[in-house]
C-alpha cells in the first residue's frame, strides 16, 4: 500500500452518522416539494453526498429562483438541526472517528473536510461536536455555491488545496456512491468507504483504489502513512 500526506474526511454519513436525520428531513420536505413519496432507497441513490440545491432540482424536476431555493433549504437544515438536538444521545462522531481524529493529530498529518453541507451547519457541527479539536475551520470545503458539488471532482480537488497537498497524496474517507465518485474523478490517492450498506456493483472505482471498511472501529491509519 502506498503511503500518503494527508485525508480528506466527507463529514455527513462518515464522521457524524446523521444520514437517518437527513433522510427524514427531506421525506418532510418532499411531501410538499411534490406529490409522489421519497423512499429511502431512492434518497440514498439521489440525495447522499449531494448538495441541498441538487436534490431541491430533483425533487421539484426544475431548479426553482434563488429566493425560493434559499427559503426550501433554511426550512429543511432548521428542521434537519432540531433533529440532532432532539435526538441528543446519537449526536456525536461516529465510533471509533475519534480514535482515528486522534491518531492524525499524533502524526501530525494535514486533514480537513469536503462537505455537502453548508456554512450554517458547519457552524453548528464546530459549536456542538467540538470539531475544532482537530479541524481548521478556514480548511473546511463546504457548499458555499461556487462549484458543482459531488460527484463532480471540485470539492476534492479544493480540499486537497487547503491542505497544500497534490491530489493524489490524499486519502479520502467516504460513505455515498456520489462521493466516491467524486473523489475518484479527483484523482484521490485512495478512498476508504466507512457505509457498509454500499452495493458495490454499483461502484466503478478500481479496486485498487478503494477499501471498503464498515465505520472506523479497528480502522489502523500506519497501513496507509508511514
Amino acid at each position: 500500500m502506498a503511503t500518503f500526506k494527508g485525508i480528506i474526511f466527507d463529514f455527513n454519513g462518515t464522521l457524524f452518522l446523521d444520514s437517518p436525520l437527513h433522510e427524514k428531513a427531506w421525506i418532510e420536505m418532499a411531501v410538499e416539494l411534490r406529490d409522489k413519496k421519497l423512499t429511502v432507497e431512492e434518497f440514498r441513490i439521489h440525495g447522499h453526498g449531494r448538495t441541498n440545491k441538487t436534490i431541491i432540482q430533483y425533487l421539484l424536476g426544475y431548479l426553482p429562483e434563488m429566493d425560493e431555493l434559499e427559503r426550501i433549504t433554511e426550512q429543511k437544515e432548521k428542521y434537519y438541526r432540531e433533529l440532532c438536538l432532539q435526538n441528543s444521545q446519537d449526536f456525536k462522531l461516529a465510533s471509533g472517528a475519534e480514535w482515528v481524529l486522534n491518531k492524525a493529530k499524533e502524526l501530525a498529518l494535514p486533514i480537513t473536510i469536503a462537505t455537502g453541507s453548508y456554512a450554517r451547519n458547519v457552524e453548528f457541527y464546530f459549536q456542538y461536536l467540538n470539531l475544532g479539536k482537530w479541524f481548521r475551520r478556514e480548511w473546511v470545503v463546504l457548499d458555499d455555491g461556487t462549484y458543482p458539488g459531488k460527484p463532480a471532482p471540485d470539492i476534492f480537488m479544493l480540499a486537497a488545496q487547503k491542505l497544500h497537498l497534490a491530489i493524489h497524496d490524499c486519502l479520502v474517507f467516504e460513505d455515498s456512491y456520489s462521493g466516491i465518485e467524486s473523489a475518484w474523478k479527483a484523482g484521490v490517492g485512495h478512498i476508504v468507504a466507512v457505509e457498509p450498506r454500499l452495493n458495490h456493483d454499483l461502484i466503478k472505482v478500481p479496486k485498487h483504489l478503494i477499501t471498503y471498511q464498515n465505520g472506523f472501529e479497528g480502522f489502523d491509519l500506519n497501513t496507509y502513512f508511514s
